[in-house]
């Protein structure tokens, strides 16, 4: 029971039939569910297919899914409802195509994938087709270095621009990039880098909107992945960063997706097979803290590609993958009402409570030390007489006792500035206290030395 890792494909039509298509001992498989008759029908699609494929559908509701056979050749089918055709778009292939995806913007067809490097095996390069006048062009997008494994690559629209984001390396560290590809002028851009921090990366997703671009993947940190979220905005050519989070605690976190529903964008990842999720209601500027959604650790669920031209679901939903329950009764979950979900603290945020509940334990300490030492000080004021030796004694230790604990709050504090999560308000409440305190340690101290000299330091 739990995440099940496989790599099937859902298509929804405008009339609510779904496709759902499968890759079992080398073929290509197909469920359709049809509405109108509420029943499935099992299809082969293709007999003899590699590792990968891919499906989408047209805004006409044509579905297309590409693969590379056992041969080589890689085939293009066109299905419509019990009806498919085949096109050969390049016969007997003698490299295995890898990331293999198809996208649909509006009625051309653009497929895209690695090919790796004659020269090494952490080379590859990334190769663009697309249909223009019944006519496949072909294009080189980039060629990539990679680390120890491949790293998906991920496809969206972005207002007339195709984007394609993959990882390459730079100073032997992989970076998460994008190409855009502007169609009127059939022609892809130079490179863009997006990251740049000196972590391992893995898994990739994104979103785009308003020449916004929302990614996510897990970043390796001190030995367990973090799912992190950036924003970019792009604009001539360039990529600025707006914003970027940690959402998760350091585990083992994977396959972090995100999922745009209505006005909600939700980050959805597996972690100890079962599934997390935070969301952001102001477009990825802030973030909830995470959710586990308990039944998915019940229930078989896999991570599914998804396409459709369903115009409801277009209007409110806007997702490339999502993870939904495995078997007859399949629907998407990880996200929506969070009375179904628990609650999962961020470690940082409980490090953060307990240091603030040690400063505060502090102050409370300073105060009552702070008070019997004045207390001293005005009985000696009022009799005007030589304070015992033992009293003296005893305000030098407290007067110590404060000096100690301010340094001790200093250094915490210090600490915790550096640490930019840190709240910065909290910072400068306790260290206004702390400069009130040390004034009236210092009043304290001028007084006793003015009166009994022996106590100076």
């Amino acid at each position: 029971m739990g995440f099940a890792n496989i790599h099937d494909v859902l298509v929804m039509d405008n009339k609510e039939n779904i496709y759902s298509f499968y890759l079992y001992k080398n073929k290509i498989k197909m469920i359709l569910y049809d509405k109108n008759t509420e029943k499935a029908t099992k299809n082969t699609i293709i007999n003899d297919c590699l590792d990968e494929y891919d499906s989408a559908i047209s805004k006409d509701g044509r579905v297309y899914l590409v693969c590379q056979r056992i041969d080589g050749s890689i085939v293009l089918v066109s299905i419509e409802g019990y009806r498919k055709e085949e096109h050969i778009l390049a016969d007997e292939f003698d490299a295995k195509l890898r990331n293999i995806n198809i996208k649909l913007i509006g009625e051309q067809i653009h497929i895209i994938y690695c090919i790796e490097s004659n020269e090494a095996k952490n080379k590859f390069r990334v190769y663009h087709h697309s249909l223009i006048n019944e006519k496949w062009e072909t294009h080189v997008v980039s060629d990539i270095t990679i680390g120890d494994f491949l790293n998906p690559i991920s496809i969206i629209e972005l207002g007339d621009m195709l984007v394609v984001g993959y990882s390459d390396k730079v100073d032997n560290i992989e970076q998460v990039f994008i190409s855009t590809y502007d169609q009127d002028g059939d022609k892809w851009s130079d490179k863009i880098q997006l990251t740049t921090d000196n972590s391992m990366k893995m898994y990739l997703d994104m979103l785009g909107n308003n020449n916004k671009i929302d990614l996510c993947y897990s970043k390796l940190i001190e030995g367990n992945f973090v799912v992190t979220h950036e924003k970019y905005s792009i604009l001539n050519g360039e990529a600025t960063r707006v914003v970027e989070h940690g959402l998760s605690n350091p585990a083992n976190c994977m396959y972090p997706t995100l999922i745009q529903s209505s006005e909600t964008l939700w980050t959805i990842w597996i972690e100890y097979n079962g599934l997390i999720s935070c969301f952001s209601e102001d477009g990825g500027l802030t973030w909830s803290t995470p959710y586990s959604w308990e039944d998915s650790k019940k229930d078989d669920f896999a991570r599914y590609k998804f396409s459709t031209n369903n115009s409801g679901i277009i209007d409110d939903y806007n997702f490339n993958y999502g993870f939904a329950t495995y078997g007859e009764n399949t629907s998407f979950i990880g996200f929506g009402d969070i009375e179904n979900a628990v609650e999962v603290p961020i470690k940082s945020e409980i490090k953060k409570k307990e240091d603030k509940g040690d400063i505060e334990n502090m102050e409370n300490m300073l105060d009552i030390e702070k008070n019997k030492i004045e207390d001293s000080v005005m009985t000696g004021r009022e009799i005007k007489e030589k304070i015992p030796l033992d009293q003296s004694k005893e305000i030098q230790e407290r007067v110590t006792i404060i000096e100690q604990a301010l340094k001790t709050i200093s250094e915490i504090l210090e600490n915790k500035i550096v640490d930019s999560d840190f709240q910065v308000q909290i910072v400068y409440e306790f260290k206004e206290k702390i400069e009130i305190l040390e004034k009236r340690v210092d009043d304290i101290e001028y007084f006793l030395s003015k009166r009994r000299g022996p106590l100076r330091r």
